[in-house]
């Protein structure tokens, strides 16, 4: 290393981490000439001998960028990467060692009461997730940030289902376009994104079953075929390959839309007929871990949902079991009961007004 002058400017020459020299124009000044070399010097050997030092220096910005880039394919969702460009705006440019708790927990406030403990949630998730990547890549060498901001927790969503006639009425006022599509999530339970990603490969009509190859859970499911869908799809025209049911996600909001609107069905969602699947079968079967592994939940909480239905539809079958037990509690007299009654004993005449004697 060392400061030179050539050609009436003053020049430093330092050596990389890399063992690669490198020399650098300052400027007239000898003695800035001089600062600039013993700042190259420092960090030289900041990078030599703590290079997480270096790498700690990123920007929020890059390792977002690289998260993408090395794990975007593996989520499901497209949401994420909407919420990451929200994020970026906020933590972009900043430095990621200089990215606190507090900073952190300041953002978290700020989205639960613009929008939603949930959706604060849900940010909070990814941005703990890019701090562990960034950390198993060699990107970033201090405690994750977010592990001192807790999840509020997030409040019970309603569970709306169809009752019998209204499930009627829905499909009455289905138009031919939509009727399988709707039939398919009743009888199925599948979201949406599976149904109209669901391709006529994924059904063996040998086995009457829909495989679902990735769901949400990242996890491969198979779905019984009831007859009557089985029937709607031989109806269906017949295609070797491609998507069963060719929908738009746009078209079919807008047929659901007019059809809801048609049965007089209000406050309800493409999502709830899943939970009109799973509600129903509950009550019908009152079987909680077959309706895990159909609906393709990753945990039994999911499920327990819909427990109370189950629960309820026993309790009323209890009670018509009742109603058909001859128990009765007996009126009269029995005629055995002289043969089990308790033995009658006669005490002394005397026997209170006599003195009670202690034993000895």
């Amino acid at each position: 290393m060392g400061v030179f002058k050539k050609r009436g400017k003053w020049w430093i020459l330092y050596r990389l981490p890399t063992g690669k020299w490198r020399r650098e124009p300052v400027g007239a000044s000898y003695a800035l000439a001089k600062e600039v070399e013993a700042q190259r010097k420092a960090e030289v050997s900041t990078g030599k001998y703590f290079p997480e030092r270096i790498a700690d220096k990123k920007s929020f910005q890059s390792i977002s960028d690289q998260y993408f880039e090395l794990h975007g394919s593996s989520l499901r969702s497209k949401s994420w990467r909407l919420m990451s460009k929200h994020i970026n705006r906020h933590f972009g440019a900043k430095p990621i060692y200089n990215i606190t708790s507090q900073d952190i927990q300041t953002f978290y406030n700020q989205l639960e009461s613009a929008i939603s403990i949930t959706t604060a949630n849900r940010y909070l998730t990814l941005i703990r997730a890019i701090f562990n990547k960034a950390k198993t890549w060699g990107n970033f060498h201090s405690d994750n940030p977010c592990a001192a901001v807790k999840n509020k927790q997030e409040p019970h969503h309603r569970l709306r289902y169809l009752s019998t006639d209204e499930m009627k009425a829905l499909i009455a006022n289905s138009p031919a376009r939509l009727f399988p599509v709707v039939a398919c999530a009743l009888m199925t339970g599948m979201r949406r994104s599976e149904i109209l990603n669901l391709e006529w490969q994924d059904i063996d009509f040998t086995s009457n079953t829909i495989q679902i190859m990735k769901s949400k859970s990242g996890k491969m499911r198979k779905i019984p075929i009831m007859p009557k869908l089985r029937q709607i799809f031989i109806d269906l025209p017949a295609k070797p390959s491609g998507n069963v049911f060719n929908m738009p996600n746009i078209t079919l909001r807008r047929h659901f839309a007019l059809a809801l609107e048609a049965s007089r069905i209000n406050y309800f969602r493409f999502h709830d007929l899943r939970h009109t699947f799973a509600s129903h079968f509950a009550m019908t079967t009152q079987d909680l871990p077959t309706l895990q592994q159909i609906l393709g939940h990753a945990s039994i909480q999911m499920t327990l949902r819909y427990a109370h239905l189950s629960d309820r539809h026993i309790s009323e079958k209890m009670t018509l079991l009742s109603n058909a037990l001859p128990i009765e509690r007996c009126t009269t007299p029995s005629a055995i009961a002289p043969l089990i009654a308790p033995p009658q004993f006669s005490a002394p005449q005397n026997l209170l007004e006599s003195p009670i004697e202690m034993p000895t």
